[in-house]
């Protein structure tokens, strides 16, 4: 089984998208050390919802917390605190997928060879898997288009790539 290794801004984008939840019941979610200090802490938790709903779901023990030792020579590329971490945790974990939205983050997955998701993939992927339906799947997307740094091109070939399963889950049942 495939587990997620996400950074903060992923978390953060999902839980805005109430797609945070729905993810920690499908796989497996791992946050490092430095991602946990990032995004909940007492600030954070009083100022934004997205926050606490993070909060609650590492209580419920549904996103679990590493704590990792980071040398400064541990990436061969400079990496904000959060980004570093995930990406060696990720190295470290069998099956990780890197959940990230951040640039300088996926291109460091691409040379380290990591496997990666985007948030508005990971949308898609959970209404691939039925965990939520045609409808939320695409006005999550189309939130993380406001919300995230998103070009259309990415926004409309996962809203395509939507169209595209949905009709073969129509075209399924029919045929059935």
């Amino acid at each position: 089984m495939k587990i997620i290794v996400a950074d903060s801004c992923c978390l953060i984008l999902l839980a805005k998208c109430n797609l945070l939840g729905i993810l920690s019941e499908a796989f497996p979610v791992l946050i490092a050390y430095a991602v946990f200090n990032e995004v909940v802490n007492n600030d954070t938790i009083k100022r934004f919802p997205d926050a606490k709903n993070i909060s609650d779901l590492i209580k419920d023990k549904k996103i679990k917390v590493i704590k990792l030792k980071v040398s400064d020579r541990a990436l061969p590329i400079y990496m904000d605190k959060g980004e570093a971490e995930t990406l060696l945790l990720a190295r470290q974990t069998t099956d990780a997928i890197v959940a990230t939205d951040d640039g300088k983050a996926i291109k460091a997955c691409r040379y380290l060879n990591l496997s990666f998701i985007i948030s508005p993939r990971i949308a898609l992927e959970l209404y691939r898997l039925n965990k939520i339906d045609f409808d939320r799947a695409r006005s999550s997307v189309e939130k993380m288009k406001i919300l995230g740094r998103y070009s259309s091109d990415i926004i409309a070939d996962v809203i395509l790539e939507l169209e595209v399963i949905r009709n073969a889950k129509t075209s399924h049942r029919e045929s059935s």
